[in-house]
């Protein structure tokens, strides 16, 4: 008896007509492993490359929140705020700001500064 073979993403059984060389379940499996390995590659990339400068200065201040993270993964190398929330809420607070500046007709948002 043929012993029943596992994707190798899901852990879920291979349909009984794979190929003989087939690895994954679905095209979704496939495609989520590859995203797995790449996010791996990356990750342990930046993890060396801290490693061998030997330094923290890759570590950031987010504005909003305060805490400390590093950019590179999962983020952009040039990531300014450390999550999707913070990125949001500073978005918003400079969208009060010229709010504010449009009503005051004002350019940094006091009405003494036109006098």
């Amino acid at each position: 008896m043929a012993r029943e073979r596992r994707c190798g993403h899901c852990g879920g059984p291979l349909r009984p007509f794979a190929r003989p060389d087939a690895v994954y379940c679905c095209a979704a499996c496939r495609v989520a492993a590859a995203r797995r390995r790449r996010h791996d590659r990356e990750a342990s990339a930046i993890i060396s490359e801290l490693r061998m400068t030997g330094t923290t200065d890759a570590a950031r201040r987010c504005p909003v929140c305060g805490r400390r993270f590093v950019p590179g993964h999962p983020r952009r190398r040039d990531a300014i705020y450390d999550r999707p929330a913070c990125r949001t809420a500073a978005w918003r607070a400079r969208r009060r700001e010229l709010a504010t500046r449009a009503v005051t007709g004002s350019r940094n948002g006091s009405p003494d500064a036109m006098l």
